[in-house]
């Protein structure tokens, strides 16, 4: 897997021939998340984004489902284990199968042709969740820095109450220690699940994560026990079942450790495709750096993390593959 930053210089360098060379060659996979194609569509020269659109869909590419699909399924895996009575009887099918047309298949067929649209929809709603994790961002690299806090391992830092802990944080949790992805992940599926979830039809918010969810859970029913909704997450779920939703948390804990970039929330993103891979390769240092830690906490196994010169004097592919040789 590839960083945007590559795939901008291979499309740059019109490089795309050579570069599918050298990973036959190699007898390499290459995967392509549809987060790098998102990225990639809110470029604002249309000449140099079709460019790097081409040199994504052209060739031998193993399309993955979008991140929302891939972390639902490891919720719905452990709603199965863990709390079976809220499965639908009839498991939405239709809807999911559409929905996965859309993201391995009709997305990337319009952007080949045209990415206008796309690019124009980015655009439009992209700033806004944005700017709210960089600002979310920034204020916990503040709390980090001013209180000395030791971010590592990873597996280690955990979340208790405070007298001041407003009582829905509290609803199915004791409030004693529990590990922090847990916390997270719990609050920003309540929110999408229960509080989007539930007022969309009038509001019209984006409910990604319901609808691949609400395909074979029953939304009702979980809506109807919120309290064995936080116990599901604060005490049951296992991190090892859910690795993409660990990494999520956790990439986006450690690059509030680092400088703040706009480009955290989509390379936290891109973090979500790590186990569908063996390697990812970037030229950005800071998020290699990231990961790598990332990685050496993990409680499982994703990509090995490699970095490339970002050096564009020298030919991308001949980048690539040093990259690759050293690991």
């Amino acid at each position: 897997m590839l960083d945007t930053n590559l795939w901008s210089s291979i499309g740059d360098e019109e490089a795309t021939a050579e570069f599918n060379a050298e990973m036959a060659a190699r007898g390499v996979a290459v995967v392509t998340p549809p987060s790098i194609l998102i990225e990639v569509a809110r470029l604002p020269v249309a000449a140099a984004r079709q460019r790097i659109i081409t040199a994504l869909t052209t060739g031998h590419r193993v399309r993955l489902r979008t991140e929302a699909a891939l972390e639902a399924a490891e919720i719905i895996a452990e709603a199965k284990r863990l709390r079976p009575h809220w499965l639908r009887r009839m498991p939405d099918t239709g809807r999911t199968a559409s929905l996965d047309t859309y993201w391995t298949k009709k997305l990337w067929r319009e952007a080949a042709e045209d990415s206008t649209r796309i690019h124009e929809y980015q655009v439009e709603t992209y700033h806004r969740p944005t700017d709210y994790l960089v600002a979310k961002q920034k204020e916990q690299r503040k709390a980090i820095l001013e209180t000395d806090f030791n971010v590592r391992p990873l597996t280690a830092i955990m979340v208790k109450s405070e007298p001041d802990t407003p009582e829905e944080y509290l609803d199915g949790w004791s409030g004693e220690p529990v590990e922090a992805w847990r916390i997270e992940s719990w609050h920003v599926y309540r929110y999408n699940l229960f509080t989007v979830g539930g007022r969309a039809a009038l509001t019209r918010e984006d409910t990604t994560r319901a609808d691949w969810v609400g395909a074979y859970l029953d939304l009702r029913i979980m809506r109807s026990d919120t309290a064995d909704f936080g116990r599901f997450w604060t005490q049951d779920v296992e991190v090892t079942r859910m690795p993409r939703n660990w990494l999520r948390w956790a990439v986006r804990f450690v690059q509030s450790t680092q400088k703040i970039g706009p480009g955290n929330p989509a390379d936290e993103q891109h973090s979500a495709y790590l186990p569908d891979c063996d390697v990812f390769v970037s030229a950005d240092a800071r998020y290699i750096t990231a990961l790598r830690q990332v990685r050496a906490d993990a409680p499982f196994e994703f990509a090995k993390p490699l970095q490339s010169s970002g050096d564009r004097s020298v030919p991308v592919t001949q980048r690539i593959a040093e990259a690759l040789d050293s690991a």
